[in-house]
C-alpha cells in the first residue's frame, strides 16, 4: 500500500509493519525509543516505511499505552521580553535534545490568565509545567492541586514550598553592577530603575543595589519604579527628567527597560555613558545591538534551562531552590571600550 492508497483511509501501525516486512512490535520499539533494541538498517526500513504510507503515530493511544505525551507546557509572562524570548528558545533547546515537545503560552502578567493557562496545560496532559509566575509575593503560584503535573518555577528569587524553583542569584549581580559603576567609573550617585515585585519582596536586585551602594559609600540616587518593559523604562527615566531626579549613573533591573532608559536619555540629549552610565540586568543578546551597547548581569539562561528539563526528565522528591551566579557582561554603556567578540584563532 503506497501513500495515495493509503490516502483512503487512516494508516496504522500494521500497515507499516507489513510494508517494512517486521512485526508492529518492531514498529513500536522504533517509534518509542525501545524498550528493546532495533538493528540500524531496520529502523531505517520502518521510517521509510513511515514515510512512504504518510503514517502519523496516536498520540491519544500512545499515551494511554505509556503514560506520557512527552510534552511540557510553558507559561512565561512576556515573550516580548528579551530575557524570556531567550529563556523560552533556551527551553524549547533543551526538551528537544531530551525527546519532549513544548507547548508555550503566555500570561501577559495577568494572575488570572495564568490559573486558566495553567489549567488548559494540564488538561492536555502536559508531563510537567514550567512556569515563570506572574504571582504576587504573598500567594503561592498558581498550580493548581497535587495531581497536577512537576512543575518547575522559574525566574525565582528564592524557595517556594512544595517546588522546585529556579533563578539567579540576582543580588549578587545587583551588587556587581553598582560595584563596576562605582570602583570602575568612580560614580557617586548611583540610582535605579526597577519592575513592581515578584515572587520576592523587595526584589534581590534592589536589595543589592541598596546594600552595595551603602557598603561603597556612594549616595543611593533616585528610585524609579515602573514596568518591565521598553515603555516602562522609558517612562522611568522620563519622570527622573521631569523631576530633575537623573543621578550620574543608573542600574536598571532589566535588558526590557534599560533599552527604554537609553531612547528617553538619548531623546533628551544626556551623553550616555559620559553623563549617565548604565548598567543593567540580564544579559541577553538584544544588549549587543542598542546604542551603546549595554553593559549587564548575565543570567545563565542555558544552564537554568538545562536544569529544569533535568527535574523534568528525572524528578526530584526534595524540592528546593536552586540559585544559578551571574556574571557582568561589560560593553559600551558604562563607558568601558567595547571588546568585540573574537570568531576563532587569528593568524600572525
Amino acid at each position: 500500500m503506497g501513500r495515495d492508497e493509503a490516502r483512503s483511509r487512516r494508516v496504522i501501525r500494521a500497515d507499516v509493519a507489513r510494508a517494512a516486512g517486521v512485526s508492529t512490535a518492531v514498529v513500536s520499539y522504533v517509534m518509542n525509543g525501545g524498550p528493546r533494541p532495533v538493528a540500524p538498517e531496520t529502523a531505517a526500513r520502518v521510517r521509510a516505511a513511515m514515510d512512504d504510507l504518510g503514517y502519523r503515530p496516536n498520540h491519544a493511544a500512545r499515551t494511554l499505552n505509556l503514560g506520557t505525551t512527552r510534552t511540557i507546557g510553558l507559561v512565561l509572562q512576556d515573550t516580548l521580553n528579551p530575557y524570556f524570548a531567550e529563556f523560552a528558545g533556551e527551553i524549547d533547546r533543551a526538551a528537544r535534545e531530551r525527546g519532549f515537545g513544548v507547548l508555550a503560552a503566555e500570561s501577559h502578567g495577568d494572575r488570572d490568565a495564568e490559573r486558566r493557562l495553567l489549567s488548559d496545560l494540564s488538561d492536555r496532559q502536559v508531563d510537567a509545567l514550567l512556569l515563570a509566575s506572574s504571582g504576587p509575593p504573598t500567594t503561592e503560584p498558581a498550580v493548581a492541586n497535587p495531581r497536577d503535573p512537576t512543575t518547575v518555577l522559574l525566574d525565582c528569587a528564592g524557595p517556594v514550598a512544595g517546588h522546585h524553583t529556579i533563578g539567579p542569584d540576582a543580588a549578587s549581580g545587583a551588587r556587581a553592577a553598582v560595584a563596576h559603576l562605582a570602583q570602575v567609573h568612580g560614580r557617586r550617585r548611583i540610582g535605579m530603575v526597577i519592575g513592581p515585585d515578584g515572587l520576592a519582596s523587595p526584589d534581590p536586585r534592589l536589595a543589592g543595589w541598596r546594600s552595595e551602594t551603602k557598603a561603597r559609600g556612594v549616595t543611593p540616587g533616585a528610585l524609579a519604579v515602573d514596568d518591565w518593559s521598553n515603555a516602562g523604562g522609558y517612562r522611568a527615566a522620563r519622570r527622573l527628567l521631569d523631576t530633575g531626579a537623573l543621578p550620574d549613573a543608573l542600574f536598571v533591573g532589566s535588558d526590557a527597560q534599560a533599552i527604554g532608559v537609553l531612547r528617553a536619555l538619548l531623546e533628551a540629549g544626556i551623553d550616555i555613558p559620559r553623563a549617565c552610565p548604565i548598567v543593567s540586568f540580564d544579559g541577553t543578546g538584544a544588549g549587543d545591538f542598542t546604542w551603546p551597547a549595554l553593559t549587564s548581569a548575565r543570567q545563565p539562561v542555558r544552564e537554568m534551562a538545562d536544569l529544569a528539563l533535568a527535574l523534568v526528565a528525572h524528578p526530584d522528591p526534595d524540592p528546593r531552590y536552586h540559585a544559578f551566579p551571574v556574571d557582568l557582561v561589560v560593553r559600551e554603556s558604562c563607558g568601558c571600550p567595547l571588546t568585540p567578540p573574537v570568531a576563532g584563532p587569528i593568524d600572525s
